[in-house]
């Protein structure tokens, strides 16, 4: 247990300040990360159905969730939409065309639900990256934005661990993940409310603390749900990790479930009540 531990804080520590860095950068080298993260994704979630005796098309899936996220990176929301609608169309025909009626329903929902999942869900990154610069403010506060949003995760996670594992006494849906706790659940929003503070008077001294604290409330409840709804999956499929891509973390939805879940409803937030 201590190494695995130490396992992960040293890839933390590792890969933490890369991303952070690509983030702060945006544009071209913000969108190529998220690209990477959509096709291992996906790659991770055809690996999911397979354990369902469901058998999806990488080479259908990774180069529509690829040019998915290209679509949001260039012309914004609207394309999201668009997109989404011409996938069950397309994702249709080409169900027709293979000819096989056993199993299409179950292949063609996987297939979707795995574009909007994984592709789309991640998009809203992208999104969220661009958001403040297309208000006309500085383009930092984009990165800063997101920056906020895994520093938050991962303090939520921290305080989720270390308050759960000692003090934690009623099982929260033990069904779908027999680790997690009730208390654990609180202490995670502790930790991200926390985070607020810290962020506020150190990193990100022109945000509103209300809207951080509000923010934070929200991956507290969010993400955590997120990471609950990425177990019920893999207890689904029988699946301790999706795949072991990040040593001592699992795969990438495994690390990516709680930000998945978070970064579309952050994004609408401050689009519609912060940016307004």
């Amino acid at each position: 247990m201590k190494s695995n531990l130490l396992t992960r804080v040293l890839i933390a520590f590792i890969f933490g300040p890369l991303i952070i860095y690509v983030t702060l950068l945006g544009r071209l080298p913000f969108l190529i990360l998220v690209e990477i993260l959509i096709v291992l994704g996906l790659w991770e979630f055809c690996y999911l159905a397979k354990a369902k005796n469901l058998h999806l098309s990488k080479w259908i899936l990774l180069p529509l969730g690829v040019f998915l996220a290209l679509c949001v990176y260039l012309w914004g929301e609207p394309s999201f939409i668009v997109f989404l609608l011409g996938a069950v169309y397309l994702t249709a025909f080409l169900f027709i065309l293979k000819g096989r009626t056993e199993g299409t329903t179950s292949g063609l929902s996987w297939s979707l639900f795995a574009l909007f999942y994984v592709a789309g869900l991640f998009s809203f990154l992208i999104l969220l990256r661009e958001l403040p610069y297309s208000v006309g403010l500085d383009y930092k506060i984009g990165g800063l934005w997101i920056v906020y949003l895994l520093i938050c995760i991962w303090s939520c996670d921290t305080f989720a661990y270390f308050i759960g594992a000692p003090l934690g006494k009623h099982k929260l849906s033990p069904s779908v993940s027999p680790h997690k706790t009730v208390e654990g659940f609180m202490g995670g929003i502790v930790g991200a409310v926390a985070t607020a503070f810290l962020f506020r008077y150190v990193f990100f001294t022109s945000a509103d603390l209300k809207h951080l604290l509000v923010i934070s409330l929200l991956v507290g409840l969010v993400g955590q749900t997120g990471d609950l709804a990425e177990s019920l999956f893999k207890r689904d499929a029988k699946l301790k990790d999706i795949s072991n891509i990040i040593p001592g973390h699992g795969g990438i939805l495994d690390r990516f479930d709680s930000l998945l879940f978070v970064s579309p409803v952050v994004y609408y937030y401050l689009k519609f009540v912060v940016y307004v």
